[in-house]
């Protein structure tokens, strides 16, 4: 029974999988400026965004053409995580700036004292260390997010996505052969032993490569110390967007995970000013 049951949450999982493929398009829309005054601008502080997955291999993130020293792909995938932190920031605090909704910390300012109060990438500052933030740099909101996908496609969400693929034809053999079981159980014998490595060895759904990027975001209130907001977004295959590049530059990882991570930052940052917070509620004036 426990084994059923785990089945169907895969098989739902894999279903909600194929639908963020058929679905996913990075929409790049033009942001909606905020509403709030501007005296009423809260004065927001973002902390680095930290990696909630671990990435062991340089090709869960870039195409990797030549074969690397041990020390040389570490180095290159250690600047390669860096590169991919920055960016995240760069692309949240961009859509926030454009949508003119809130002051922004310098970010300098910021990385020095989360240093100072020893809080890493991705870490939940706690409510003494957003009092310090308010108290140092009069930041009215604390915002921190984690990288929970990046290209490397968890077991799990492979493991779905293989059972849908597998259902997926099944039902249509099942329809077009009135449910023969001699062709329906030789068709998933014949998956399990051609599908496994694809699956397992990227990502691959119907033809179309699999680039994951989800992240999540929380934003804190310096001046209580609670949670006031936190989304998550996810990319799986950005079509519209592929579409605006050559084919040789649209097939490559990077290119395609740039693309999503683009996508993902942009429905965050606009989840954020949809809040349309005010320095005077949050200050409790």
């Amino acid at each position: 029974m426990m084994c059923m049951t785990i089945n169907v949450r895969l098989f739902v999982l894999g279903i909600g999988f194929v639908a963020a493929i058929s679905t996913g398009c990075v929409s790049f829309s033009p942001v909606t400026p905020s509403k709030v005054e501007l005296n009423e601008h809260p004065s927001i502080a973002l902390l680095p965004f930290g990696f909630d997955v671990e990435i062991t291999k340089l090709s869960y993130v870039r195409e990797v053409e030549e074969t690397l020293s041990p020390e040389d792909e570490a180095k290159l995938l250690a600047d390669a995580l860096q590169e991919i932190q920055q960016e995240t920031r760069r692309l949240f605090l961009s859509r926030l700036a454009a949508g003119q909704g809130f002051r922004i910390v310098p970010l300098e300012q910021t990385d020095a004292l989360a240093a100072e109060l020893q809080l890493k990438p991705g870490d939940l500052p706690n409510a003494e260390q957003l009092a310090e933030f308010r108290r140092c740099l009069g930041a009215d909101l604390v915002v921190t997010g984690s990288i929970l996908d990046f290209g490397k496609v968890r077991w799990q969400w492979m493991l779905a996505g293989m059972l849908a693929d597998m259902t997926w034809e099944s039902v249509a053999l099942g329809l077009a052969t009135n449910w023969h079981p001699g062709v329906i159980f030789g068709n998933i014998g014949f998956e399990l032993l051609t599908s496994t490595p694809v699956w397992f060895g990227g990502g691959y759904l119907f033809g179309i490569s699999f680039r994951p990027v989800r992240v999540e975001a929380r934003a804190f209130d310096t001046v209580k110390g609670e949670q006031v907001w936190k989304e998550a977004e996810a990319v799986a295959y950005a079509r519209g967007a592929l579409k605006e590049f050559p084919e040789e530059i649209r097939k490559k990882k990077e290119t395609q995970l740039k693309i999503n991570l683009a996508g993902v930052m942009e429905s965050l940052a606009d989840s954020l000013l949809k809040e349309e917070f005010t320095a005077s509620k949050l200050r409790g004036k």
